[in-house]
């Protein structure tokens, strides 16, 4: 599942204006992002939806059917899916408007607004928690300990119970910090738990109520929505999520009925490729944050991995023949069967939004070669050509 390592850090303090000078979009190459579309969805038994923009044009396709039924519909473009972790740049952005509005600094210890939710005797402050480097382990592990094992039997065991955000910050805070606030990165899905309940504690609303309010009706995300914690499943038209088992004679779980209470704040938003699209495009336009709010959020730390981190923000470099240094930003996301995948330049003028709905947790497909189908397409949407 996940390993937890001590890294080192060094602070990037690049405003994001600064990563990338205007770029006039290019014509998309549709014929060339066809076949890299179907290189990918021909990989694997699943479905893959994107949506590629440049400048005034968009692409929007769709390949493979939405289950794997015999029966089962083509996938369109607007199929809804769990957006996973890219729902955490939602989280940041609201907290940011409130630090706009006076009502949160995110230099305070979290424990100044909600004492005791963290049982530490050091609080993180609210920006280590935003950029994981709280030291806060995450909760999944310990929900689902048989993943460690390559085992999903905690997950058919579990995946449909019910918690309150509370208890899933009590399962991932039961052991110690990881390493002292601002001294390490480690990814914690708890954290963003902690931040939904901040953000309820600052407005005195549920979360839910935030996210449309500040986020979805600003943007015009029309088909994207937070479900309540007390439902299981997907509304509409959406690809089936599945996660590969390990198991000759039943080798796909079906995660659809998965409690959306489990991934909350932290990654809990449903949405279609398009909408995720235009979310991004509002926070680098001005709709949902100032030029300075922008410039925070994009302040990124180094993770030890193949991205930075900012405020809810990856910043990736793709070696773009045109530009090898342009750093691109956005998030990735996993929704116990959707997987998403979704980056943009600075300027808003390349967009790229892709999600498919196979978690190949048993290595069914070569890895590598996976891997290098999903980045070969998201070249061919933000660079214009393979590097």
């Amino acid at each position: 599942m996940l390993t937890n390592v001590v890294l080192a850090l060094t602070l990037t303090a690049v405003p994001g204006a600064a990563l990338a000078a205007p770029h006039t979009a290019d014509a998309l190459d549709t014929e060339l992002l066809e076949s890299k579309l179907d290189a990918f969805a021909d990989l694997a038994d699943h479905s893959v939806l994107v949506e590629v923009r440049s400048g005034d044009e968009t692409w929007s396709e769709a390949a493979g059917p939405r289950s794997l039924d015999e029966d089962a519909r083509d996938a369109q473009p607007g199929d809804r899916v769990r957006i996973g972790s890219a729902s955490k740049s939602m989280v940041a952005v609201i907290l940011l408007q409130l630090q706009g509005e006076g009502a949160v600094d995110l230099d305070d210890p979290i424990g100044d607004y909600l004492p005791g939710l963290l049982p530490y005797e050091e609080d993180p402050t609210i920006r280590e928690i935003l950029q994981h480097r709280s030291g806060v382990p995450d909760f999944l592990p310990r929900l689902y300990p048989s993943l460690a094992e390559g085992s999903l039997d905690d997950v058919r065991d579990g995946y449909r119970n019910h918690y309150e955000p509370e208890e899933l910050v009590a399962i991932g805070t039961q052991g110690p910090l990881l390493f002292d606030p601002g001294e390490g990165w480690s990814y914690s899905n708890t954290g963003y738990m902690a931040l939904g309940l901040l953000i309820e504690e600052l407005t005195g609303n549920g979360y839910g109520h935030e996210l449309t309010e500040r986020i979805i009706e600003p943007a015009g995300l029309e088909r994207t929505y937070f479900p309540r914690g007390d439902t299981s499943g997907i509304r509409g038209p959406h690809s089936v999520p599945y996660v590969t088992t390990g198991e000759p004679e039943d080798p796909y779980f079906d995660a659809t009925e998965l409690s959306n209470s489990q991934l909350w704040a932290p990654g809990g938003v449903m949405s279609t490729v398009g909408d995720v699209n235009d979310f991004y495009e509002a926070v680098t336009d001005g709709t949902l944050l100032t030029a300075d709010q922008l410039a925070e959020a994009t302040e990124y730390v180094d993770t030890g991995r193949s991205y930075q981190y900012g405020l809810g923000l990856e910043a990736r470099k793709l070696g773009c023949p045109d530009d090898p240094n342009e750093v691109f930003l956005g998030h990735t996301g996993d929704g116990l069967g959707h997987q998403t995948y979704s980056f943009h330049s600075y300027d808003g003028e390349r967009q790229i939004t892709l999600s498919w709905n196979l978690d190949d947790k048993h290595g069914y497909v070569d890895p590598d070669t996976f891997d290098q189908a999903v980045d070969e397409l998201v070249e061919a949407g933000l660079c214009g050509a393979p590097s």
